[in-house]
């Protein structure tokens, strides 16, 4: 089957991580706005609190993306190996012992 599920899972993983961090930045922001049109007094704090917010975000969703890259890559590698281990060195001549 090869690295088909892998990549796969690497897919699956990637749109599920940019479209979680998408749609919490998006209610993040919409949040702050709202509360600054309630009391635009609170305006300075409100896009503090939302860029702090916004930057654990992004730093989940750059997490998530390396994570599913490692976790795919570790994939493919057991893909491999099994068909590494069926080959044979029937083919390969022996070195000589030049000391005999």
């Amino acid at each position: 089957m090869g690295w088909g599920l892998a990549l796969l899972g690497l897919g699956i993983g990637l749109g599920l991580a940019v479209i979680g961090g998408g749609l919490s930045i998006g209610r993040l922001s919409a949040s702050a706005l709202e509360g600054a049109a309630r009391q635009p007094e609170m305006l300075g704090s409100l896009r503090t609190s939302a860029i702090v917010f916004i930057a654990f975000i992004e730093g989940f969703t750059l997490l998530a993306i390396i994570l599913a890259f490692v976790l795919a890559g570790q994939a493919m590698g057991k893909a491999e190996a099994p068909a590494a281990a069926g080959k044979t060195n029937a083919g390969t001549v022996a070195p000589e012992n030049p000391g005999h």
